[in-house]
């Protein structure tokens, strides 16, 4: 298990002042480092999170859709409403679902008024995986942030939740850093 002293040593760009790290910014922007950072951040946090998954045959992203469809109800949702709800965005919602619903996590009923809609439900045994795993993926978000404490922990999701609504919001690089306009 690495810790975050040895992932720190590990780092080719340290996080207190260095001169890798200070070339870094110089040549790139804080911008474009930060963004490095969240990117990797976010890929080493989803691949130790789809480790503690993986003996129950689940990903990070079916993991998240049985999330979404358990916060549904018994109402169910359409693909289309399951894919607004993901944290992140997969291209391949009709495997994932086969995936589940293969596994009895869930189960797919096609509309009888529109042939083209099909409603996805939870299982009994899909609720039940989760309900298992509540314990495993706690300890897990735990190991992985939990040595941050609640202050900074804090911060750093108001700091995320910023990012997360300008990026939403449609606000992209291009219109800030001023491609399209005359003289550029």
């Amino acid at each position: 298990m690495t810790t975050p002293q040895d992932a720190h040593h590990q780092d080719s760009t340290p996080l207190s002042s260095g001169t890798t790290k200070d070339k870094a910014i110089e040549a790139e922007g804080i911008e474009q480092v930060t963004f490095v950072h969240l990117v990797r951040a976010a890929s080493k946090l989803d691949a130790e999170l789809n480790r503690v998954l993986r003996p129950l045959e689940l990903t990070s992203a079916t993991y998240n859709i049985l999330k979404v469809l358990r916060s549904a109800g018994g109402g169910g949702r359409s693909c289309g409403d399951i894919s607004e709800q993901l944290i992140a965005q997969v291209p391949d919602m009709t495997r994932l679902l086969d995936r589940l619903e293969r596994l009895g996590y869930v189960s797919r009923e096609r509309s009888s008024l529109d042939r083209r809609m099909v409603k996805v439900s939870i299982t009994d045994k899909g609720t039940e995986v989760l309900e298992s795993l509540k314990g495993a993926v706690g300890d897990c978000h735990i190991r992985q942030l939990g040595h941050l404490g609640a202050e900074k922990l804090g911060v750093l999701s108001e700091l995320l939740r910023v990012v997360l609504n300008r990026a939403i919001g449609g606000t992209t690089a291009s219109s800030r850093i001023g491609v399209g306009r005359a003289g550029h």
